[in-house]
């Protein structure tokens, strides 16, 4: 009887589950667990989009300096802010933005945006034509390869102003700057990442370099 009646109580434990009690514990732990998990996991995937922005833009700036090579024409990168999105194309340098497809313009991975205080690339309209309030950023090479600020210009004619820098943030991302260089008039590139220090080489305070 002693066992018949053990046997039983033990049965009914189990069909009864967890009591309330039980139950909020285990969904407050579950929620301090995720509170504490989520911050982490976000910095991932936006630490991640960024670094696959920064890929496919270095991969689009080596695609327009290989096709000018090969077309023995200039080729160019357009870059433009849509909203929280930055956008690119890759395009023959006497197509002027205006006149790109839609389906052309790449988007880059979501809300990683250009920083406009560490980008130096040359500011143009859609029409391709340098302003200072220009909507595009472009980075363009010549038939040789060469950075260059207009199209007809020969590697020994360009200037400084033809290199640049492309700078991308992620607004939830803070001090993460990653920036692509185009380093040298033949048109070398490398990649860096903000710095504690401002560059000490010019005056504008910008610290990706």
């Amino acid at each position: 009887m002693l066992i018949k009646k053990t046997l039983k109580s033990r049965a009914t434990a189990l069909d009864a589950g967890f009591t309330m009690i039980e139950t909020l514990i285990i969904i407050l732990i579950v929620g301090i667990v995720c509170a504490i998990a989520t911050p982490g996991w976000l910095m991932f995937i936006n630490n991640y989009r960024l670094k696959v922005s920064l890929d496919r833009a270095y991969s689009a700036i080596e695609r327009a300096q290989s096709n000018a090579k090969r077309d023995k024409t200039s080729w160019q990168v357009s870059l433009k802010q849509v909203g929280e999105n930055a956008q690119l194309a890759v395009h023959p340098a006497d197509i002027p933005p205006a006149q790109i497809p839609a389906d052309q313009w790449k988007e880059l991975e979501d809300k990683i945006q250009i920083d406009q205080h560490e980008t130096t690339m040359l500011e143009v309209d859609q029409n391709n034509k340098q302003t200072a309030d220009g909507t595009i950023q472009r980075v363009m090479f010549n038939y040789r390869g060469c950075p260059v600020s207009r199209s007809d210009h020969d590697c020994t004619l360009t200037s400084i102003r033809a290199k640049g820098t492309l700078t991308l943030s992620h607004p939830q991302l803070k001090n993460s700057q990653r920036c692509i260089i185009i380093s040298t008039l033949l048109g070398h590139k490398r990649i860096s990442k903000k710095q504690i220090k401002p560059n000490p080489n010019n005056d504008a305070k910008r610290y990706c370099y």
